[in-house]
């Protein structure tokens, strides 16, 4: 499986690439996801829903196929949002996900559901601006997303 993770902020591509060179399952690409052959892009919901179908799941990730010709992959993956409960007016992240990072979740469980659409054999960009994760000063966000690849290909 080839991973790609993509963004237009110079200064993001440059803390993603920095942070993960020595690793090697992730390239970082300063350019706009569109214009990246690929099999797959990853998004979140809140971009893909409307556009794409699909609809808010909190235990699985969701492969929808991209038949608006926009320019995107063909299929594009939305991960799921970590489980939460609702107690005394609050919604609240699950005690048993409160100390699993979002990016991680999102990410490996997108990872997974490809490798069960697809196998090994494909193509994937992460649309970084679309899955929230193009902030510059973040460094933990990379860190969890190349873990979670690197989890998800083990099994």
């Amino acid at each position: 499986m080839k991973i790609c993770a993509t963004t237009q902020n110079r200064r993001t591509a440059e803390l993603w690439a920095e942070l993960l060179r020595p690793r090697s399952t992730l390239a970082v690409m300063e350019s706009r996801a569109v214009d990246v052959a690929a099999d797959v892009v990853v998004m979140a919901g809140a971009w893909a829903f409307e556009r794409y179908g699909g609809r808010p799941t909190h235990d699985h990730a969701q492969i929808v196929p991209n038949e608006r010709g926009d320019g995107f992959p063909l299929w594009v993956a939305i991960p799921p949002y970590r489980p939460f409960v609702r107690s005394g007016g609050e919604i609240k992240v699950r005690e048993d996900f409160a100390s699993v990072s979002p990016a991680y979740f999102a990410i490996f469980n997108s990872i997974r559901a490809i490798r069960r659409e697809f196998g090994d054999e494909v193509e994937v960009v992460l649309d970084l601006p679309l899955l929230g994760m193009d902030d510059p000063d973040d460094e933990v966000t990379p860190i969890s997303v190349a873990d979670a690849i690197e989890e998800a290909l083990r099994e």
